[in-house]
């Protein structure tokens, strides 16, 4: 062997390795507002990835915030050689092993660098199993300081050299699978890496129990943060409530409660939505500022991606930021994977909602979201054919619109206030229907929830249809007949003063006006108006 060959040849692949960290680092650093979060759910997947093979083997996972620091350590198995070649050297493990079939997500790879974000040098403690079955602990840094190739190719060597000083043999006896034996730590020097660690924390416990429903493998998260005298512990208890439910508990410095999380799985696919329990009903929450898509972990950035409910899936194929699922070229095999992805999440969500109408499920309006996302990375056309359409005639014939007396109906038999009047105007125009005709409206507090997802084939409840309602009742009698505790005569000139409040009203009242003067009735007070 020539020497200075062979250390030319370390030398190239270790600038090789630095050209590539820098470039991802400086496209992060540019993209900093959309990625403050996305730390913690790398760390979660690394932990989720290292025990992948082990399916007895659950994860546990405690992150601890203070001033200065962040540390993530879990309880994953042990690293093997590929992962501490992929840590140092930043090769995915699904590189490593690009002919081997793996539920791995991705070990090490370009995602992991957005942990950078917190901080350049990594404190990296944990075990090592090698080829030889022989276990090791080691505990080095892992420094990227550097700002250009020349700067950060040393630091490759130095890591090595920092990993293989450190490295202590272990007693197979002393390896306890259980305990959190690895650690990523990550020093918060300025108040940005602070807001980072922050930002990544709490939409972490945000999203934290869709990620344990989707994912039974991970059992427990523990969350210290000691900057704000928190402790919270989520818990995967391996309990469903039923055949569409799983519970999570949530423990708050000792106060326990539950989540409930709607899940409903396929071949390839599940889909999710949070409820609230009250008793024995379970209400829908808003999901409008949740990633509407999972590969097993959020989407960051799919938040706009309008879909009724949140779709998972370990088979996305997800774009390079994580931020979407690449659904827009033709005759990509990656493509039609997602497509065909997200169309059986529409099957899932249009076999689960009739099984659900027959229980005490309610604020189906938090469901019900089928706008064409605004995102760069969809056939619009192919998503309006195949998810739009077929969702919404499948919604609009479904009983899921509750009325005062609590009964449903379905959205076509209903009328809403239009969304063209300020609230003032809509809450009396459902009063005035309301009173006309209570099975044909909404409840009242739902009615603003339901047509902000409205489209245009739903009825819509304006001047003229109140007028056309009226004239439609045929006789004051019925009109009396319909109004319960209320004088038709008052009634009627209420509404009529609510209409004379537009000017372009006047002739609507006029008409109105002669039809009831038709049946030998008038309304004074608006005829007074008028003649003003």
């Amino acid at each position: 062997m020539i020497q200075s060959l062979e250390e030319g040849r370390k030398e190239d692949g270790n600038r090789s390795i630095a050209d590539k960290i820098i470039k991802r680092l400086h496209d992060l650093d540019k993209t900093i507002e959309h990625n403050q979060g996305r730390w913690a759910w790398e760390l979660l997947q690394n932990a989720k990835d290292s025990s992948v093979n082990d399916e007895n083997h659950k994860i546990s996972v405690q992150i601890i915030l203070d001033n200065n620091q962040v540390e993530f350590k879990h309880n994953g198995i042990h690293f093997t050689e590929k992962d501490i070649r992929g840590l140092i050297n930043q090769i995915s493990s699904k590189e490593v092993e690009e002919n081997e079939q793996t539920r791995k997500t991705g070990r090490f790879g370009t995602g992991f660098l957005t942990t950078h974000l917190l901080s350049r040098i990594i404190q990296i403690r944990g075990i090592l199993k090698s080829e030889n079955e022989q276990f090791y602990r080691f505990k080095f840094p892992l420094d990227r300081t550097g700002k250009t190739m020349l700067e950060l190719a040393p630091m490759i060597e130095k890591a090595w050299s920092e990993f293989h000083n450190s490295v202590l043999e272990v007693n197979h006896n002393d390896y306890n699978i259980n305990e959190f034996n690895t650690s990523f730590c990550y020093s918060l020097i300025t108040s940005e890496q602070q807001e980072v660690a922050r930002t990544g924390i709490e939409e972490f416990t945000k999203l934290l129990p869709y990620v344990l429903a989707f994912i039974p493998k991970i059992k427990s998260i523990q969350i210290i943060d000691n900057t704000r005298g928190t402790d919270v512990t989520f818990l995967d208890k391996n309990n469903r409530l039923n055949e569409f439910i799983t519970l999570i508990e949530r423990i708050k410095n000792g106060i326990k409660s539950n989540i409930y999380i709607l899940n409903y799985s396929g071949n390839k696919s599940s889909i999710a939505c949070e409820l609230e329990k009250e008793n024995d009903k379970y209400f829908f929450k808003n999901l409008d500022n949740l990633p509407k898509l999972f590969c097993d972990f959020p989407l960051i950035g799919t938040e706009n991606f309008h879909f009724p409910v949140i779709a998972n899936s370990f088979y996305f194929n997800p774009l390079t930021e994580r931020n979407g699922v690449w659904l827009k070229k033709e005759n990509d095999d990656e493509v039609l994977e997602n497509r065909s992805i997200l169309i059986e999440s529409i099957e899932l969500y249009k076999e689960l909602l009739p099984k659900l109408l027959e229980s005490n499920y309610f604020n189906f309006f938090n469901i019900i979201q089928t706008k064409i996302p605004n995102v760069d990375y969809i056939n619009k056309d192919w998503f309006s054919d195949e998810i739009q359409t077929p969702l919404r005639n499948f919604i609009i014939e479904l009983n899921i619109v509750e009325l005062e007396n609590d009964d449903k109906k379905t959205i076509k038999d209903i009328w809403f206030p239009s969304k063209e009047y300020n609230i003032e105007r809509k809450n009396n125009l459902w009063q005035f229907n309301y009173d006309l005709s209570p099975n044909s409206i909404p409840k009242k507090e739902h009615f603003e929830k339901w047509t902000s997802y409205s489209w245009s084939d739903w009825n819509f409840l304006n001047y003229e249809e109140l007028v056309k309602e009226i004239e439609k009742i045929g006789s004051i009698e019925k009109i009396e007949e319909s109004l319960i505790n209320k004088d038709s005569y008052d009634w009627l000139n209420s509404v009529g003063m609510f209409l004379l409040e537009v000017e372009s009203n006047k002739l609507l009242i006029k008409n109105m006006q002669l039809y009831l003067i038709e049946m030998e009735y008038s309304i004074k007070k608006v005829s007074c108006l008028l003649t003003k």
